[in-house]
């Protein structure tokens, strides 16, 4: 890349920023565009009112402020206008005061014999990216007019990845069409009721869900247990097993009844991944699992078998290749 010293401004140039520190809106300074060239410098840089022999014009990527009076401008650019190739020796800054105002030549720099070639757009270049420090003084009254068709730099991208990852909300209606929270399936609330709990679901019908009561059978598979029943259920035999570990642990009773839980770490981009019980259930009731950490993503369980199960995870924010492997903490209870 051409090496320029720092940019000179135009005497138009210090008129139209002395004239924005009024405040006034009309005034305001609204940097537009760049203009690169191959002009060779002949006469005062005071006197310019535009580039020696200008060849392509950059729209403004990014601006801010970098130091109180100094704004920092961004521009990015290829070759893919250029008809034929020259070698960039001069760069200009232009802008205007106010919305209605003139477009003008506001700062400029010349590479004299530190340039480099650009080629005509047959032999494509990677994206350019030229930054220009603009002294402003102290001026609020300052705005880039900024190209949204400029491509972004590998860095803006990334900055915006950042910050899409880190919203609450980002992709919250595609994640809301692809959940239906309209459907049967989707629960909306989940209140207490005296035979149970209630569920209201995304249609708007309501179905009760049984407690499980003292007199249960192995066909209750749909009713919840309360806190009360489950004392009892425990009182009925006493602790004849256990591994008190916070990462795999159980505790199995007289009667057959078991807990366990684990801390499982594995993470990836797979679409699933199998977690190995401590012990094996005679039967597993069930499993319920919670993602570790500030994830945005959901988890379910896939399979369940009586020597582990198989979670899977999904991402909140995608529509393809939503399925991966997050770390999660488990309980599942069940008999031996």
């Amino acid at each position: 890349m051409a090496q320029f010293p720092g940019l000179s401004l135009t005497l138009q140039g210090n008129k139209m920023i002395l004239k924005s520190a009024t405040g006034r809106a009309d005034d305001r300074l609204i940097i537009t565009k760049a203009v690169i060239g191959d002009g060779q410098l002949t006469k005062s840089i005071d006197s310019l009112t535009s580039l020696v022999n200008p060849k392509l014009e950059i729209g403004l990527s990014n601006i801010k402020e970098v130091t109180n009076g100094q704004m920092q401008l961004q521009f990015n650019f290829d070759n893919k206008k250029v008809e034929t190739g020259f070698y960039w020796r001069e760069v200009g800054i232009y802008g205007k005061n106010g919305d209605s105002g003139q477009e003008k030549l506001i700062g400029y720099s010349n590479a004299s014999g530190l340039t480099s070639y650009i080629p005509d757009k047959t032999n494509a270049i990677p994206m350019q990216r030229l930054l220009i420090a603009l002294g402003v003084g102290d001026n609020p009254n300052v705005k880039g007019l900024i190209d949204l068709s400029t491509a972004v730099t590998r860095e803006q991208l990334d900055e915006s990845i950042k910050a899409h990852n880190s919203a609450t909300n980002a992709h919250q209606d595609a994640f809301n069409k692809k959940l239906d929270t309209t459907s049967s399936q989707y629960a909306k609330s989940i209140t207490k009721h005296n035979q149970g709990l209630q569920v209201t679901k995304g249609d708007n019908s309501q179905e009760i869900i049984n407690f499980i009561t003292s007199n249960y059978n192995d066909s209750d598979i749909n009713k919840v247990l309360n806190l009360g029943t489950l004392k009892s259920l425990l009182g009925q035999g006493a602790i004849v097993a256990s591994k008190l570990d916070a990462n795999a642990g159980f505790v199995k009773f007289a009667n057959g009844f078991t807990i366990q839980w684990g801390r499982d770490n594995y993470g990836s981009e797979e679409n699933s991944h199998w977690v190995t019980f401590p012990i094996a259930f005679g039967e597993c009731f069930s499993v319920i699992p919670c993602i570790i950490g500030a994830s945005s993503d959901s988890i379910k369980i896939y399979n369940i078998n009586n020597t582990g199960f198989e979670k899977v995870s999904y991402f909140n924010f995608r529509v393809e290749h939503s399925t991966v492997s997050r770390p999660c903490l488990w309980i599942a209870v069940g008999k031996a």
